[in-house]
């Protein structure tokens, strides 16, 4: 059986940060970004309205500026400290473990994709995945709830995403996600 598309590659330390930082946003439910906007917001009008209440000292003023600027910083910049974060640590992460990450090819064939090492090959039927999930740079696919591949797109051709984009998206529906639909 033949292959429609294949992709070889050698994870570098960028496609391995690109992936852990897909993998927190394909974690991070909405409920809670919504939430952790709420108490930016609460915070800010609560330092308002104390402000307004009571501000004749400048120790309280002091208070009052540190909640505010904790409710723009948690409103607004919430997911952007949270991806440079992930991007940190997967960076260091790398640094000191690189001889942990090697080549791995990805096939994907009309009924599975099989992935393969130079110590470890396995043939995943489509049906038996758990969720893809795909941003901008990576595709990852979960084989189970705790176990994830990724396919970093770069070295991918514009062609060879959207027949993966089509397959994952026929064969998998509710469990094919897309950055960005929820």
């Amino acid at each position: 059986m033949q292959s429609f598309v294949s992709v070889s590659s050698l994870v570098t330390r960028f496609d391995y940060a690109d992936f852990k930082a897909a993998a927190a946003k394909s974690e991070m439910k909405k409920i809670e970004k919504d939430i952790v906007k709420i108490i930016g917001t609460a915070l800010i009008f609560s330092s308002f309205v104390l402000w307004g209440l009571n501000h004749y000292s400048i120790t309280r003023n002091i208070i009052y500026g540190v909640m505010a600027a904790a409710g723009i910083i948690l409103g607004c910049f919430y997911e952007m400290i949270i991806q440079y974060s992930v991007r940190r640590r997967a960076l260091n992460y790398y640094d000191n473990h690189k001889e942990r990450f090697m080549a791995h090819t990805a096939q994907f064939f009309e009924d599975k994709i099989t992935f393969k090492t130079e110590r470890y090959s396995a043939a995943v039927p489509y049906e038996k995945i758990y969720k893809v999930y795909e941003d901008s740079r990576v595709f990852i696919i979960y084989t189970s709830i705790n176990e994830m591949k990724f396919i970093t797109k770069r070295a991918l051709s514009n062609n060879d995403c959207e027949k993966i984009r089509k397959v994952f998206q026929s064969k998998l529906q509710q469990k094919y996600q897309q950055e960005g639909a929820r």
